[in-house]
């Protein structure tokens, strides 16, 4: 994997344990697309914050089976597992597609969307 990859999934994974939706929403593009598992799409690192804001409470999770797939040096898909456990509850599987692009200011996430797992 990209280690600039393995870089972002980890920030990621940081700032959701730790309950910060904009630390969350800083490693998108300023106008990335998100769709999450509850509710529509938002576009932009503020409606990607406002999701976090209404949508994650104490949870941690855990990512496994990353798979990155280069589309050239500029852009990288990521798909993985993120197991979900909330404060006191059961972890819960969701799917993760990402979608990485190089910018000016190192790796960021484009576009994302999660689903739960059936």
């Amino acid at each position: 994997m990209h280690q600039e990859i393995e870089r972002v999934i980890e920030a990621w994974k940081a700032a959701f344990d730790a309950g910060d939706p904009q630390r969350i929403a800083s490693l998108y593009t300023p106008d990335a697309m998100f769709i999450g598992g509850i509710g529509g799409v938002n576009i932009g690192r503020r409606s990607i914050e406002g999701y976090f804001e209404k949508n994650a409470a104490p949870s941690s999770v855990a990512f496994r089976d990353i798979k990155t797939r280069s589309i050239d040096d500029q852009v990288v898909l990521v798909s993985m597992i993120g197991a979900i456990t909330r404060e006191g509850g059961e972890p819960r599987d969701f799917r993760f597609l990402q979608t990485h692009v190089r910018t000016v200011n190192g790796w960021q996430i484009a576009g994302h969307h999660g689903s739960h797992s059936l």
